[in-house]
């Protein structure tokens, strides 16, 4: 019995810590046809203010068969604040003379908190990590003069607020009482024995 409850009260704490675990997305655009692509796909809205033909064969980079082709805009996630991690990103007919533009802003609340400059990759895309690593809600992608390519954007959910929801609390508290349980039957085994 007591190895039980002990196996019981860690598998309880074990469950709690990976209620609260971060998701990681990878938006790929392999699972989707180019004349599907809608708000919410990825988590996403936005897509269709991107302007240009949308999903595309990804002949210059990316890890796919396919890329999302734009000419500029902002994309919203959607269910709270990311960590945005990095993308694949192509701008097209980019002025290389000027010094370097964004290619993308990150932005929470409302307001820029970040940008990544332009790599001007000249042949095939290039990985943009991003530097940041706070909330962000939001991002705005700049294209060259004939717009851009993105492949395998990567962000990874933060959690809303640093209070644990209900299920967590559940967790921890039933896996804290099965310790204190097993405590309290330890004692009252070494008093018996007495």
């Amino acid at each position: 019995m007591t190895r039980r409850s002990r196996w019981a009260a860690c598998a309880l704490f074990c469950l709690s810590l990976s209620a609260a675990a971060q998701t990681r997305h990878v938006v790929t655009f392999e699972d989707i046809a180019p004349n599907d692509l809608a708000d919410g796909y990825g988590e996403l809205a936005g897509w269709s203010a991107l302007g240009g033909p949308g999903i595309s064969d990804a002949d210059l980079g990316g890890n796919g068969l396919k890329s999302f082709y734009g000419h500029g805009g902002m994309l919203t996630f959607l269910g709270g604040p990311v960590r945005f991690e990095g993308v694949y990103y192509k701008s097209y007919a980019a002025p290389q003379d000027d010094p370097p533009s964004p290619a993308l802003d990150l932005w929470y609340h409302g307001a820029p908190v970040a940008s990544i400059a332009d790599p001007y990759a000249p042949l095939a895309m290039a990985w943009l990590a991003s530097s940041y690593h706070g909330p962000v809600d939001a991002i705005q992608i700049h294209g060259g003069l004939e717009g851009f390519s993105i492949d395998d954007l990567t962000y990874e959910r933060m959690p809303v607020s640093s209070v644990p929801d209900p299920a967590t609390w559940t967790l921890m508290v039933g896996g804290l009482g099965l310790l204190g349980l097993r405590r309290l039957q330890g004692k009252g085994a070494a008093r018996d024995g007495d």
